[in-house]
């Protein structure tokens, strides 16, 4: 297993160890170390603010293996090339491919949360999914430069008053069609937290306006979070990851993508016939039960400074503390 992450100023480097003697290897500063052809074919991948697109283009003939090699030196002891720096001086960023990494989020996507949000909402009928057969994945686009990474502070605008939280993960694709079993190619995932403005569930504020909206409510700067890291790991399976949401400590959302209604290759599939997914895309899972929303105007939504957290299989701990009300640190 990878772990992926982006620091400092937008430089890729590999996550090693956990806790207190975690450290970052900064790929790039660490090429030296590999076959310079080698190092030739990754550098104008890996450098700071680059895109990871040619990386995961490249992964399966000679990057993976690259990579794997700077990993199992800096895990053995043996450092000599290698830049490695205490992961908590440094700033985890979130693990996109790119800044502008085209991400498609799903809606309604896991059944008990989209009940209990029926069961509270005057939703429209095109948000109440009935059987596959009557309505395909739907969702919203994010856009780009509203996602911020781990330890990043949560300010939506300052007149919002129902604010909510919903844990997902996020799939990075290969861009690859879908397999003859259903699948589609992951290079990876990551923990992410879909952060939403509730007010115009309640009618309390108009933010979007018809089936064809901006999704300003879902897209606002800080909207979304993810990391702490890209999981690429080869082994692993995303079909029954379990998705952990806590709130102050406290467990509000627990479940799995098992729980999915539609899969990431079903996603994938529908996305295709429209588009051609490229290396570097990303899917949102939808989010398991348990977001504030499905509790109705009282639900227990976010509060000024309080503290989420979504965990992962694999990826680890996605902290963020939210500001409202104009509020700030």
């Amino acid at each position: 297993m990878i772990r992926l992450v982006r620091f400092d100023a937008d430089d890729t480097g590999v996550l090693i160890g956990e806790g207190a003697d975690a450290r970052v290897l900064d790929v790039s500063a660490s090429l030296g170390a590999l076959d310079p052809r080698a190092a030739e074919a990754m550098a104008a991948h890996v450098a700071p603010g680059a895109s990871w697109a040619g990386l995961i283009a490249g992964w399966g003939t000679h990057h993976r293996e690259a990579i794997t090699r700077l990993q199992e030196q800096a895990q053995s002891g043996r450092t000599a090339g290698l830049v490695l720096r205490p992961a908590a001086g440094v700033v985890l960023r979130p693990p996109l491919p790119e800044p502008a990494a085209r991400v498609f989020a799903m809606g309604g996507n896991f059944p008990m949360h989209l009940a209990g949000a029926v069961a509270k909402l005057d939703l429209p009928d095109s948000v109440k999914q009935g059987t596959k057969a009557d309505t395909p994945p739907w969702g919203f686009f994010v856009i780009p430069y509203t996602t911020v990474g781990p330890e990043a502070e949560i300010a939506p605008p300052a007149a919002t008053r129902h604010f909510d939280y919903e844990a997902e993960v996020g799939a990075v694709l290969t861009g690859e069609p879908v397999g003859a079993d259903g699948r589609v190619p992951i290079f990876g995932y990551t923990a992410w937290n879909d952060f939403s403005i509730r007010d115009p569930a309640f009618k309390l504020t108009k933010v979007d306006h018809g089936p064809l909206t901006w999704s300003l409510q879902k897209n606002f700067d800080t909207a979304n979070a993810c990391g702490p890291c890209l999981v690429v790991d080869e082994g692993a399976s995303v079909e029954a990851l379990r998705i952990v949401c806590r709130v102050n400590g406290e467990v509000r959302q627990d479940g799995t993508t098992a729980e999915m209604n539609y899969s990431f290759g079903e996603i994938a599939a529908h996305i295709s016939e429209y588009l051609t997914l490229r290396p570097g895309d990303m899917i949102l899972s939808g989010t398991p039960s348990g977001t504030a929303m499905e509790g109705g105007p009282e639900g227990r939504f976010l509060q000024d400074g309080d503290v989420t957290e979504v965990e992962v299989d694999g990826v680890g701990v996605l902290r963020n503390q939210v500001r409202l009300g104009g509020a700030s640190a």
